[in-house]
């Protein structure tokens, strides 16, 4: 069974072709083919069949009117103008099937060439809905029995976010919390990939933030109080869990996406958000080609983990001296300003001297 897309314009529809693409792999689909070349869209479902199993495939570039002519089964057109659902839904073949979904305008043709125009309701909606429900009533099997060899598998749970290792990793790891131990940090790095010069990394910030939150609830416990202790280290450790993916800027959006799949609290995606220098601004992230948006640390623990990165370099420790120079070598003249600002304002919160830990 095959989804074609039409009507692709990477510019605009990134994000609901990848959803189109989404709904036709879960819903029970073998394939998707889009008309508009789109590398970028290939790379992130190719991904996701990476990561959660199954044999799913993409194809962009195709032309809808070849596809359909050289089609031999059965073609499903899915559009607002077409049969009501209930109608017509006994007479599809589950197999050998075409289905086709289009965007704001689809050409004469497919109408024509179609066996069955099938509406989904008679309403205005979205391509995502009319081909999850179509697929939804179509299966006669549970979809989960078709995601074999995954990476990682969701855990049913009324409240809380919780995966395992699939069947495609070698080694199986239990449940986590959203906030894993640094037991369990370390072993997620492991299960996705990360490079052992990463994990040297993320160690050495580790072991300079608890080495300073340790002095520093020693002086002062009622410093728990203020901050979550348990959800810094674990930022301490994940905050680079996009550089399994790359090492480019791009590393935060990655590893957002990553610890959002692991199904990681909201808080630890925040950290790994916002931990990339002293923040950066929506114009600066554009400039280095992230979204338009601002990476900024909000929360004290955000804050925390971003400084304390800073003050390391790969795996040594630096003087907030040289943290800045780094900066302000590569241009960045307002972030060398908030590392700054960001440290005093530490140092205030802490109630230490952070350069004493710099050895």
């Amino acid at each position: 069974m095959d989804v074609l897309r039409m009507g692709h314009r990477p510019e605009r529809d990134k994000r609901i072709t990848t959803h189109v693409a989404l709904a036709a792999r879960a819903f029970g689909a073998d394939s998707i083919h889009i008309d508009t070349p789109d590398a970028k869209l290939e790379e992130t479902v190719k991904r996701v069949v990476e990561q959660f199993g199954g044999d799913f495939s993409v194809r962009t570039g195709v032309s809808p009117k070849g596809m359909m002519k050289h089609f031999k089964g059965c073609i499903v057109h899915l559009t607002m103008y077409g049969m009501p659902l209930e109608s017509v839904i006994d007479e599809v073949p589950n197999d050998d099937l075409l289905i086709v979904v289009g965007s704001e305008k689809v050409p004469g043709y497919v109408f024509d060439m179609a066996n069955f125009n099938i509406s989904v309701t008679d309403q205005p909606h979205s391509e995502v809905s009319a081909l999850a429900i179509f697929l939804y009533r179509l299966a006669e099997e549970s979809p989960q029995d078709r995601f074999k060899g995954a990476k990682m598998r969701i855990l049913p749970s009324r409240r809380d976010k919780k995966v395992a290792a699939g069947e495609g990793n070698k080694d199986r790891i239990p449940p986590y919390d959203p906030i894993p131990d640094p037991t369990q940090c370390l072993d997620i790095l492991e299960h996705i990939g990360c490079s052992e010069a990463v994990v040297r990394h993320v160690k050495a910030v580790h072991c300079l933030g608890m080495e300073v939150l340790k002095k520093a609830v020693d002086n002062d416990p009622s410093l728990k109080e203020r901050m979550d202790v348990h959800l810094a280290e674990a930022g301490l450790l994940l905050h680079d869990i996009g550089r399994s993916r790359t090492h480019s800027i791009k590393h935060v959006t990655e590893g957002v996406s990553l610890a959002r799949a692991l199904g990681l609290d909201r808080r630890i995606l925040c950290i790994i958000h916002n931990h990339v220098g002293a923040g950066l601004t929506a114009e600066e992230a554009v400039a280095l080609g992230l979204p338009f948006e601002e990476h900024i640390p909000i929360t004290i623990e955000e804050k925390f983990v971003c400084h304390v990165d800073s003050l390391i370099g790969n795996r040594k420790r630096r003087s907030l001296s040289d943290a800045v120079e780094d900066l302000r070598s590569k241009g960045a003249f307002e972030g060398a300003k908030r590392m700054e600002a960001l440290h005093e304002e530490l140092e205030r919160f802490l109630g230490l001297d952070l350069e004493t830990f710099i050895r």
